[in-house]
This record gives structure tokens, C-alpha cells and sequence, in this order.
């Protein structure tokens, strides 16, 4: 046993003295061999280092662009909103009569007027565009728009009469002032029944000589001067 136990220890010893002369021989090829090795080893964690971190940093310049335009587009979206709020507020010509009734009582006569005449025009539309939709009118659709025309000056005069009484308030210009705007309405909204009236007629005619088709061009045409009248 002992025997063994020597000869495995000899043979140990052989094969390390063996592998230190072979290290010591080759030492030089070794050592570069080794070093390049560790070299590559080194080269390619430090690559893979850098990619990872290039990688992480992209990853977040693009996170972060994405929120910050996200955050921008949001801003842009409220004040679009904001803006778009406010222009309807100040197109919103019933709103700001009934906001100045609320807040002037001098204004509730006139500002019921005014709304009164905005109905009105608004029904008159309607009733035209109906008029247009169940009839054959070929022969007036160059007048399908002008019921609409009304409305636009009708709105604009309510607005003007607004403006009219928070600069001057009260008083005898405002009277004066608002009065002329209130008659020219009034002259819009006549004619226009006028007109409405006279449209109805042709279509239960369907008679292209009679009377209506010349009243129809006859208020179609007042309308057209009251329209001046309103921007003027």
C-alpha cells in the first residue's frame, strides 16, 4: 500500500516537475497568449459594457423625448380647448345677452328682444331649409342661402347692440343707437316672412308664370338692401 501511495507520488511529481519545465520553456508564448486572451475577454465586456449603456441611455433620451411631447401635445390640446372656448363664448351672442341680463336689469327689455328676434330668425331658417328639401326649387337655388345670410345679420346686429349698451350703457344714445339697430331686424325679419310666404305659394303653384316667382325676386332683393343696412 505504502508502495503505491510512493509511486502515485512519484508520478505527481514527475508530471508537475514536467509541467513547470514545460511552463518555464514556454513562458514567453504563455504569457501572450494568455494575455491576449484576456485582453479579448476584456475587450469584449467592455463592448458589451458600452452597448448596454448606449442602449440604456437611448432608451431613456427616447422615453424622455416621448413624455415630454406627450406633455407639449397635452398643453397644446388645453390651450386649443382654452382658446376654442373662448371663441364660442364670444360667438355665443345668446350667452353674452343673457349673461349682460343677469348682470344689468336696465338691459331685460331689450336683451328679451333681442333673444326673441334670434328664435325667430333661427325658425325662419329652419322653415326655408324645409321648404328647399321637400320642394323642387331648382329654379331659386341661388337663393337657398339667403335665409341664412339673414341670420348671420340678425346676430351680428343682437352683438352690436350688446356692444352698444356696455360702452354707453343706458341713456339716450344707447336709445337712439340700439333703436336704428332693432328697426333694421325688424325690416329683416318682415321680409323674410315675406319671402318664405311667397317661396310656399310657388310650390303649391309650381306655376313658374305666376306672381310669386316675381314677389319671391321682389324680397329677395329687400332683403338684399336690409342686409346692407346691417353692415353699414
Amino acid at each position: 500500500m505504502k508502495k503505491v501511495n510512493i509511486i502515485k507520488k512519484a508520478v505527481i511529481m514527475i508530471a508537475a516537475l514536467a509541467a513547470t519545465i514545460a511552463v518555464f520553456y514556454y513562458r514567453s508564448k504563455i504569457i501572450i497568449n494568455a494575455g491576449i486572451t484576456v485582453f479579448k475577454a476584456l475587450s469584449i465586456i467592455c463592448l458589451a459594457i458600452s452597448i448596454i449603456s448606449a442602449a440604456v441611455c437611448i432608451s431613456m433620451i427616447i422615453r424622455y423625448r416621448a413624455k415630454e411631447s406627450a406633455r407639449l401635445k397635452k398643453l397644446a390640446a388645453e390651450e386649443a380647448a382654452r382658446q376654442e372656448e373662448i371663441r364660442k363664448k364670444k360667438e355665443d351672442v345668446r350667452g353674452l345677452i343673457r349673461d349682460l341680463m343677469n348682470e344689468e336689469s336696465g338691459f331685460v327689455p331689450t336683451g328679451t328682444t333681442l333673444l326673441h328676434d334670434m328664435d325667430q330668425i333661427d325658425e325662419y331658417v329652419e322653415r326655408n331649409e324645409k321648404l328647399f328639401e321637400f320642394n323642387d326649387m331648382s329654379e331659386f337655388t341661388n337663393m337657398k342661402e339667403i335665409m341664412g345670410s339673414v341670420k348671420s345679420a340678425v346676430y351680428h346686429n343682437c352683438r352690436s347692440i350688446v356692444n352698444l349698451y356696455v360702452a354707453l350703457e343706458s341713456g339716450d344714445e344707447f336709445s337712439s343707437e340700439s333703436q336704428i339697430i332693432l328697426d333694421n331686424n325688424k325690416e329683416l325679419m318682415n321680409n323674410s316672412k315675406e319671402f318664405l310666404l311667397q317661396m310656399a305659394r310657388y310650390t303649391n303653384e309650381q306655376n313658374e308664370d305666376t306672381d310669386a316667382v316675381t314677389m319671391i325676386q321682389g324680397y329677395a332683393d329687400a332683403i338684399g338692401m336690409s342686409l346692407k343696412h346691417s353692415y353699414n
